[in-house]
């Protein structure tokens, strides 16, 4: 609480804004962009995304339950825009309360302390779909398959959503929304441009994006882009390509009805290398390769080839059934596939009791897939003193994980591995809502949604190893081995909420419980005890949680806005993992902890003054997340933090129109220190950018440097060997300068 007592008068003291043009905070919903039936609404949704606007909107019919029940932080386009972001990740190092979370697979999102466990407890969603992936233990949410230049805004709802989202949302939900609607012929073109000097090595990115929508007739909208981005990493041998196409139709079938359909696709090629290795001296930790700035930009030891594609679609039917009915039907389809074309690298690994390095461990034609398909129904009824909500989800969800590995070392000759998870879960899910108005200034919200998980498939293992037999270490010995484990369960949970809301007039206040939940995904259903044992049943149980919070946002005058919460969540069995496949005789899967916690505030506030030319804007939240009580791998973790949380961010920043043709803006990201899982501490950090906007008519031009005082931090840092394949360091790139010019016909 220390770090938030001495930051606080920082954010009341200093007049500078956050890196959004001000995250606009809105009354809003995960499928609130969709559609739109009339002029009146069409008016409405122009008035949301315009530029600077700070006081909070009542959307009449359209009116959510997210909006009834807490803040939602909106980011729009011109954001991301006009900050130089080429990657969708990029996007978050600035946007209030949401951290970047890494388990050394890749970058995940966080709200309010999720920590390891982000992939499964943030739901992410484009366009209203799920992108969260069903293997947990390898699942990176595929954001940055998203181009920027598609993202109309993004919409941040910190914290639970069990009732209206279902499924592992204790940290809340992320929804990037692309735009269906354009009423003329709108093309637009960009090209920006990236690089990251230092003194050995020139790391540089192109990124070419262009746009066109418009509107056939009265009642037919469309829109098409596409994206391609070269990348040559700041690391030594980094390279990607990466294109992104989509498309989307609205029709309006008269004024009351319409469809729509959305499809896009992204394909990447990523060359790089793995992690940075600790050294091991004697089976301990040796620091003294680590973390040196000289290692910054090393290329790690192996190649790394991957191949990604993701495919996108959906379809929907809006019906305004009366002027206080409505009923929305959406059907969708989800692939992602992560394919490793070639992946050489020198890994720690034990055999037996002895930890060797192997040099060549090769996983080439490893993969991981991720499908789902589904709908949903909704009907809204808006009556005399409320609204009332009910719901259908239906979702089947595929993983699919083929590990195909292969590595040398004496006294071993060889060992050949081929481990795979082909897993479904298909969820059904009933939710009801009820918003009542006792007066025109109080309300209470209720809600329930019951959901059940079917889970079927199964996972397989097969080895063969060939070594020299001690004593003479001249008789080649042959194993083989093969395990295999049927997946079949049946898990029901629920999902509660209860939230009384004050409106004064100037700003609104609530105070709001949730009782939510998590279900295993399919991997975490099984378990191996040991070395050479075989697969067995993991009878780990669904997290609950239970989150109370007290929030209010209020409008002081023309100028100001301030929001803010405070919250306490509780976790009963929270879901760990321990150990790997390489972990020895230590075995590995997952258990549950006996109870976490998670206690914390939020506070955003903006400005803008001189007709909005000067906009400023704070955010800050501070988090204490904790084991209560619970063990992993036999040690007592009661009182420790949680690994891989921030317990604070703040961003600062400012955006001065100078004049109508020039701005200058920045953005100031303040991140608190971590714990990986051995307790070590991982140092806080700060980012700063720095930009200049020029406009001219239809003609845009971006200039600015990102981490302009070349802040050294990690993107992943874990150094418990209890897992060795995961014991390594990956930096941050450094300072960047950037160039974007974008020009609309």
């Amino acid at each position: 609480m220390r770090h938030c007592l001495l930051l606080l008068p920082v954010i009341a003291s200093i007049a500078l804004a956050e890196s959004t043009p001000p995250p606009i905070v809105e009354s809003s919903s995960a499928e609130s962009n969709t559609t739109k039936s009339s002029n009146k609404e069409q008016n409405v949704q122009e008035q949301i995304i315009e530029l600077n606007k700070i006081t909070a909107i009542a959307r009449g019919f359209d009116v959510k339950l997210d909006e009834l029940n807490r803040n939602v932080y909106v980011i729009d386009k011109s954001f991301i825009e006009e900050k130089g972001f080429k990657t969708t990740e990029e996007v978050f190092n600035y946007i209030p309360f949401v951290t970047r979370n890494s388990v050394g697979l890749g970058t995940n999102i966080d709200l309010r302390a999720q920590g390891s466990s982000s992939n499964v407890n943030v739901q992410v969603l484009l366009n209203g779909v799920n992108l969260n992936m069903l293997d947990s233990s390898h699942g990176v949410t595929p954001i940055n398959t998203i181009a920027p230049s598609d993202i109309e805004r993004i919409e941040v709802l910190p914290g639970g959503g069990a009732v209206s989202y279902g499924n592992g949302t204790r940290g809340g939900v992320i929804n990037i929304i692309t735009k269906r609607r354009y009423e003329k012929f709108s093309p637009s073109v960009g090209v920006s441009y990236t690089g990251t000097p230092n003194s050995r090595i020139f790391g540089s990115e192109v990124n070419v994006d262009a746009k066109i929508g418009g509107k056939i007739g009265q009642n037919l909208y469309y829109g098409l882009s596409g994206r391609y981005l070269y990348k040559y990493g700041y690391r030594i041998g980094d390279e990607q390509n990466a294109f992104n196409v989509g498309g989307n139709l609205t029709y309006d079938i008269n004024e009351n009805h319409s469809i729509f359909v959305d499809v896009s696709y992204f394909r990447g090629i990523i060359n790089t290398s793995p992690n940075l290795l600790f050294s091991l001296t004697g089976g301990a930790l040796s620091y003294d390769n680590a973390p040196l700035q000289r290692r910054q930009y090393n290329q790690g030891e192996g190649i790394i080839k991957t191949q990604q594609d993701r495919i996108d679609a959906s379809i929907g039917y809006e019906a305004h059934l009366t002027p206080q009915q409505k009923l929305t039907i959406k059907a969708f389809y989800h692939y992602n596939n992560l394919l490793y074309l070639t992946n050489l690298q020198d890994v720690w690994y034990r055999v037996g009791n002895n930890t060797t390095l192997v040099q060549d461990f090769d996983q080439s034609g490893s993969r991981f897939g991720d499908s789902k398909a589904g709908g949903s129904i909704r009907y809204d009824l808006k009556h005399t003193n409320g609204l009332f909500v009910a719901g259908f989800d239906t979702t089947w969800q595929k993983g699919e994980r083929l590990l195909d590995m292969y590595y040398s070392s004496f006294p071993v000759l060889y060992h050949n591995l081929l481990s795979g998870l082909d897993a479904d879960k298909y969820t059904n899910s009933l939710y009801l809502i009820e918003k009542y108005n006792f007066t025109n200034h109080f309300s209470l919200t209720a809600g329930a949604r019951y959901e059940n998980a079917h889970y079927s498939g199964a996972r397989t293992y097969s080895h063969e190893m060939l070594m020299l037999s001690p004593p003479s270490f001249q008789i080649p010995t042959l194993t083989t081995g093969t395990r295999f484990q049927n997946i079949n369960r049946n898990i029901s949970n629920f999902a509660l909420e209860l939230t009384p809301k004050y409106d004064f007039g100037s700003g609104s206040a609530f105070v709001k419980y949730e009782r939510g939940y998590r279900s295993p995904n399919p991997d975490n259903l099984t378990r191996v005890a040991g070395l050479g044992a075989e697969y067995q049943n993991n009878d780990v149980a669904s997290e609950y949680y239970h989150t109370f919070e007290i929030g209010s946002q209020a409008n002081l005058g023309e100028h100001i806005f301030l929001s803010g919460a405070v919250f306490y969540t509780l976790t009963e069995n929270e879901l760990y993992s321990y150990g790997s496949a390489h972990s020895g005789f230590g075995g590995y899967g997952y258990g549950n902890f006996g109870l976490t916690q998670r206690v914390g505030l939020e506070l955003f506030s903006e400005q803008s003054f001189f007709a909005k030319t000067l906009r400023f804007s704070e955010s800050f939240t501070y988090v204490d997340a904790r084991i209560l009580s619970g063990s992993r791998n036999g040690v007592s973790l009661d009182g420790q933090l949680i690994p891989f949380v921030s317990n604070y961010k703040a961003t600062i920043g400012i955006n001065w129109d100078i004049s109508k043709h020039f701005g200058i803006w920045t953005q100031n990201s303040f991140v608190g220190e971590q714990r990986d899982w051995a307790n070590v501490k991982i140092n806080p950090y700060i980012l700063t950018d720095l930009g200049i906007d020029m406009r001219l008519k239809n003609l845009n031009l971006t200039l600015g440097v990102r981490n302009l005082f070349n802040s050294l931090y990690f993107l992943y840092y874990n150094s418990d060997s209890s897992d060795l394949t995961l014991m390594s360091y990956l930096y941050a790139p450094g300072r960047q300068i950037f160039a974007d010019l974008r020009y609309a016909f």
